[in-house]
């Protein structure tokens, strides 16, 4: 699963990287981003990519309460099209999550210390993004909100967790927001096709409290 990460990558970077707009909100360095929060997503519109603001944990339209996205920050990659509120928007709602970096944890002498998981020389990525949108009928508001699409932990990163974000590669980037239709069969290629080079550490366990958002989270853990 993806539980929390990070994205610090300084903004104008994160513009030319992924080809974006310049964003009308202000984007600072996060070191620990939590479920529950807003975070910053790419999406296609008129075939021109646009920065966002979507609260992580899927919130699916049908819902009664936001309760669901504490339960939906991920969604399995291998059943995208079986489970009701992802297939529906498979082909309608897709976006790129950005990150540079994600946390998991592992035990170590018999305690649990977060890992941090990187791409080579701390790249920025994109995983890929379902979103919806939700209206509270009490207060007249509206709720825009993503899930991380998850997949089978590459050999590398299997020590750590059986699974990792789906971690698209630039080309599939572009698919991903793209209008075309994917079928099962198109999810489990592109899943193929994710990065599979990592590099990890043991980091403090400041990173247990989503108060923390601060780059001492990021620091490696002395021994």
């Amino acid at each position: 699963m993806c539980g929390r990460f990070t994205l610090r990558t300084p903004v104008d970077e994160l513009l030319e990287r992924f080809q974006l707009s310049l964003p009308s909100f202000e984007v600072l360095p996060r070191y620990n981003i939590a479920p529950t929060q807003d975070i910053l997503v790419a999406v296609e519109y008129d075939n021109e990519r646009r920065p966002a603001l979507m609260r992580w944990g899927l919130i699916p339209s049908w819902s009664k309460d936001t309760s669901w996205g504490a339960r939906m920050i991920n969604a399995r990659q291998e059943t995208l099209t079986e489970k009701p509120s992802f297939r529906n928007l498979l082909n309608r709602r897709r976006c790129l999550i950005l990150a540079d970096g994600y946390y998991e944890w592992k035990v170590l002498n018999g305690e649990k210390w977060p890992m941090y998981i990187t791409l080579p020389n701390s790249a920025p990525f994109a995983m890929a993004g379902l979103w919806d949108t939700w209206q509270d009928p009490t207060k007249q508001q509206t709720i825009v909100s993503c899930t991380i699409v998850t997949q089978a932990a590459c050999p590398s990163l299997a020590e750590i967790h059986d699974r990792m974000p789906m971690i698209l590669s630039p080309a599939d980037e572009a698919l991903w927001l793209s209008g075309t239709t994917l079928t099962q069969a198109d999810v489990d290629q592109i899943a193929s096709r994710a990065a599979d080079e990592f590099e990890y550490y043991r980091v403090s366990k400041l990173v247990n409290s989503p108060r923390n958002d601060v780059p001492e989270c990021i620091l490696r853990h002395s021994e």
